[in-house]
């Protein structure tokens, strides 16, 4: 027996003594037998599944088993990564019922398994179905010829017809990996498929930021531009690039960098923010002749955002913070000139877009996410200049928020805003705002079923503004309850795991080791962009620093 299929069989064992301790009779009742799966990565591959059905949940098991251990010894495969499932419970339903269901809900949030036969030959796990596209969401539909290459890839017996009943099945799970170390795995829900987490701690925040910035960090170039995005399950590069999530993901590898002192990311924050000013930065002369005006290009489409020289505000101001230097100052108030230049004093709005190089109009409005980028960097700015210009457009753009409601807009970067200009104008009605930019969407956040990453920033950002105001005693008359807002903050830091690079779940993405650590957005084809990897970051980055005043209140 080769050292392979040693460790396999060791680790088969453990997963067996964690799965045994279930109650499997339910499902044994609708065809008198059990299924098992197991499935096997060497962490470079998309995993290889082994399924087997028995009498007995130890036949079932030990049939799975055989297969893999059959495949191990004759690739000679390194089982870095084991996981097993077991049938344990079911029900039959119509498939057209099933079809109903996945049109209903979002992409890839189907979590049971499917068998299409009372043998359970043709059985296939959550995972198998929504990695491997078995599950049409966008024709609403599970295709047979899809099936069909799937299980002739697996060497199984293919299907004339998709049956009129299936059985839908959910499993209990275990994951083992390359230390042998053993998990139970949630075996239902949202979180079908990850390790169980009975509470989520500090030391959990910061594993996520460090390795979800190393990720990042590993996205960048020699050039200093990163490596956009992919479609993990399918290994599918991203097209396009955006210049404001290029400026953001250097964000948040520069806060991560304020928490570990890992000089690497400091080093590759440095390249990146090199290609940004290097290559995306327009110039020209300002009306007093005495300073430019500084535009952030969007290459791609040919346009200025004003929201690009937001976020190159932001970076660039919390550089200078970090390193202690005023390297960029003069760039920083030169695109702040480009800020003002787009700001209209007559109702406190902002112009959105302009066409290059010509800087003609052309759109008014793009995102509500431009006003409020814009409002943090103005008040980053007045921090570095204690310039009034950039503090008093700041608040008349902030009063037009509070006027025309934007806690409507359930929008992260309010909150950023509305923390750093208190910071500078305690004033009531602007805390007010920002309490009431969580309080108005507390409950619509708690129950969001995806992983919508920019969620537990708002929230974790106005614990900043509304623990200031408990610190300080500052003249607010709107009440939040701190408890509430902080269990909302654990249960949604825990709930927004379902998008973590956990190895149990990139095991069944095309390159697995490419993806640990990282975050992906199941709803939009298990999309890792590297904004969506920097809105998680920046989210528990949020967390981890407010973290023991957050753990005080919680239940």
């Amino acid at each position: 027996m080769s050292a392979n299929t040693e460790l396999f069989n060791a680790k088969a064992e453990l997963l067996f003594e964690k799965l045994n301790g279930a109650d499997y009779e339910e499902f044994a009742k609708l065809c008198g037998r059990y299924a098992a799966f197991i499935s096997v990565s060497d962490i470079h591959e998309q995993a290889y599944v082994f399924r087997a059905s028995g009498v007995s949940v130890r036949e079932a098991w030990d049939k799975a088993r055989a297969a893999a251990e059959e495949f191990i010894a004759a690739e000679d495969f390194s089982p870095m990564w084991v996981k097993g499932d077991v049938t344990v419970k079911g029900e039959r339903a119509a498939l057209a019922d099933v079809i109903k269901c996945i049109s209903k809900g979002y992409r890839f949030f189907f979590r049971r398994g499917i068998a299409f036969e009372d043998s359970l030959d043709t059985a296939f796990i959550e995972a198998e179905l929504n990695s491997n596209s078995l599950i049409s969401y966008k024709k609403k539909t599970i295709e047979l010829t899809m099936l069909n290459k799937y299980l002739a890839n697996c060497e199984l017996k293919t299907l004339t017809q998709l049956p009129e009943n299936v059985i839908l099945f959910d499993c209990s799970s275990a994951f083992c990996d390359e230390k042998s170390e053993v998990y139970e795995l949630y075996s239902e829900g949202n979180s079908c498929g990850r390790r169980v987490l009975k509470r989520f701690d500090k030391d959990t925040a910061m594993r996520v930021i460090s390795t979800s910035a190393e990720y990042l960090s590993m996205q960048i170039g020699l050039d200093g531009k990163f490596d956009y995005g992919v479609y993990p399950a399918l290994g599918k590069p991203i097209a396009g690039y955006n210049m404001l999530r290029h400026a953001t993901s250097i964000w948040s590898l520069l806060c991560a960098y304020r928490l570990t002192g890992d000089k690497f990311l400091l080093c590759q924050a440095e390249s990146a923010i090199g290609y940004m000013v290097n290559n995306t930065v327009y110039k020209y002369p300002h009306k007093d002749e005495k300073e430019n005006v500084v535009y952030l290009v969007d290459k791609t489409r040919n346009e200025v955002k004003i929201g690009g020289n937001a976020v190159a505000v932001i970076v660039l101001t919390e550089y200078m913070s970090i390193t202690g230097t005023d390297k960029y100052k003069k760039l920083a108030i030169e695109l702040g000139n480009g800020i003002l230049e787009l700001f209209d004093e007559r109702d406190g709005s902002f112009f959105h877009v302009l066409k290059y190089p010509s800087l003609a109009p052309r759109d008014k409005f793009r995102t509500v996410y431009y006003d409020g980028e814009t409002v943090f960097a103005l008040c980053r700015l007045f921090g570095l200049t204690t310039q009034r210009r950039f503090i008093e457009t700041a608040q008349a753009a902030a009063d037009r928020f509070i006027e025309n409601d934007y806690t409507q807009y359930v929008d992260h970067w309010i909150a950023y805003s509305m923390n750093e200009l208190t910071k500078y104008l305690p004033k009531e009605k602007y805390l007010k705002f920002a309490l009431k930019n969580v309080q108005n969407n507390l409950e619509k956040i708690y129950r969001q079923p995806t992983t919508y990453h920019t969620y537990l920033e708002l929230l974790c950002v106005a614990f900043e503004t509304y623990s200031r105001i408990k610190e300080r005693g500052l003249q607010c008359s709107f009440e939040i309850d701190g408890k509430e807002l902080a269990k909302t903050i654990f249960h949604r830091a825990d709930y927004m795991l379902n998008g973590y690079g956990y190895p149990e779940y990139v095991m069944y993405f095309a390159k697995p080791s490419e993806m640990l650590g990282s975050f992906f957005i199941r709803h939009d084809d298990y999309r890792t962009r590297i904004d969506d990897v920097q809105h998680f970051c920046s989210a528990y980055y949020s967390l981890y620093r407010n973290y023991e005043k957050l753990d005080t209140l919680r239940e």
